[in-house]
């Protein structure tokens, strides 16, 4: 009896190997990228988010754990590229003890990990620092320096360093991130790291995400490196929403930008009349403090507790202030819509009883083509691309939607 062969990376201009993959946020937008020469592959733990992935056409590796693989296995060989998002939650909690700890830890190991000039020296560093994060009671502090050790992998065992890497988390983890763009650079590597607003690149929903870009190019690494430029307004609390720009009169400081992306916009097939959406969170420490954006601004972060955001009918008293009547209450996000608020397609695939934590963790597609389009070509990425992402369909109609 034959099987088939497991899933590669077949040989491209721009092959991506996609760390800690998700849902496929980046991959997606890798795929709107063929034309140039993009192709991907994605490493994902999770069996639910995987048949996500299978339903939507990514290329996935049989391997389930980052930490198994590495930059010389044949299934991701062929790479050019190394992307991932590496969950930190273990440090990313701002002010808690721990997470002040657990962030002291990456980067000393992180260090232990630069400066080798040789196979066998790297390997012994790796050694101990594993031995080390093994034994912590959170191993997810030790993922971070996952695609820290493929880098160095691919330039000692493989022999073919990656000309590009980009990695993205939450913003509390940008120190990692300027911490990792330091050994980079001596590494051979031109490299930065900032916060990114999803709103500010189209996408309906207010999310920061600490992005690091570095360029493999040894005779310049103290050069600039291209990261994408603002294309529409960022959001704030009380702000007017821009005209379209070609009701611009010129000589405005936001000519060259857009509007933001409102939920209106986003949802407007399955949302008629006008809403507020009360956020799962509380503003300010005040758990009954709940943050409301209407229906024409931007969604707020949305997590793996996207569900339990409430929906109603847009009231306003004389006053102008929002009136909110338990009666008035819509039915809550669908998955479908909640990936829409991700700047996903409509018709994106999703699998799995509950796919909040899903969406929520995944990148948004529409910032990954700013990024990708940066970092791998350096120029903004092409209006088209934004079109074929909309009108995204699987090669297959998939059954009936998942559920929130």
């Amino acid at each position: 009896m034959t099987h088939p062969s497991p899933p590669s990376l077949p040989s491209a201009k721009f092959g991506i190997v996609d760390l800690f993959a998700g849902p496929g946020g980046l991959d997606i937008a890798a795929t709107i990228m063929k034309d140039e020469g993009v192709e991907s592959i994605g490493v994902e733990w999770d069996d639910a988010t995987r048949a996500t992935r299978a339903a939507a056409g990514l290329l996935t590796t049989h391997v389930k754990d980052v930490a198994a693989l590495g930059p010389c296995d044949p299934s991701v060989v062929e790479a050019t590229v190394l992307t991932g998002g590496p969950p930190c939650q273990s440090f990313s909690v701002a002010g808690s003890r721990k997470g002040h700890e657990a962030l002291d830890d990456v980067l000393r190991l992180a260090t232990r990990l630069a400066d080798h000039e040789d196979e066998a020296s790297f390997d012994a560093a790796w050694k101990e620092v594993k031995a080390e994060t093994d034994a912590m009671s959170d191993d997810r502090t030790g993922f971070v320096l996952q695609p820290l050790r493929w880098i160095m992998e691919a330039k000692l065992k493989r022999g073919r360093p990656y000309e590009v890497v980009v990695l993205e988390q939450v913003p509390t983890v940008l120190p990692v991130w300027k911490h990792f763009v330091e050994i980079l650079r001596r590494t051979g590597y031109a490299a930065e790291a900032h916060v990114l607003h999803t709103e500010d690149f189209g996408v309906p929903q207010t999310r920061r995400r600490a992005v690091l870009i570095a360029q493999f190019d040894p005779e310049n690494v103290h050069r600039k490196v291209p990261f994408p430029k603002a294309t529409h307004q960022r959001y704030r609390k009380g702000a007017e929403r821009l005209s379209a720009r070609d009701d611009h009169s010129g000589g405005s400081l936001f000519d060259d930008v857009e509007p933001w992306v409102s939920m209106r916009d986003a949802l407007r097939a399955t949302r008629t009349t006008d809403f507020v959406m009360v956020s799962n969170y509380g503003s300010g420490g005040d758990p009954k403090n709940r943050g409301r954006r209407e229906s024409g601004e931007p969604a707020p972060t949305v997590t793996g507790k996207v569900r339990r955001n409430r929906l109603y009918h847009l009231r306003k008293d004389s006053s102008g202030e929002i009136v909110i009547r338990l009666d008035d209450e819509l039915d809550r996000l669908s998955a479908q819509e909640a990936g829409l608020l991700q700047s996903f397609p409509a018709a994106y695939p999703w699998r799995s009883t509950d796919v909040a934590q899903q969406i929520g963790n995944a990148v948004p597609p529409r910032l990954s083509l700013h990024i990708l389009s940066m970092a791998l070509l350096g120029r903004p990425p092409q209006d088209k691309w934004f079109t074929l992402l909309n009108e995204w369909r699987p090669q297959e109609d998939p059954p009936p939607a998942a559920h929130l």
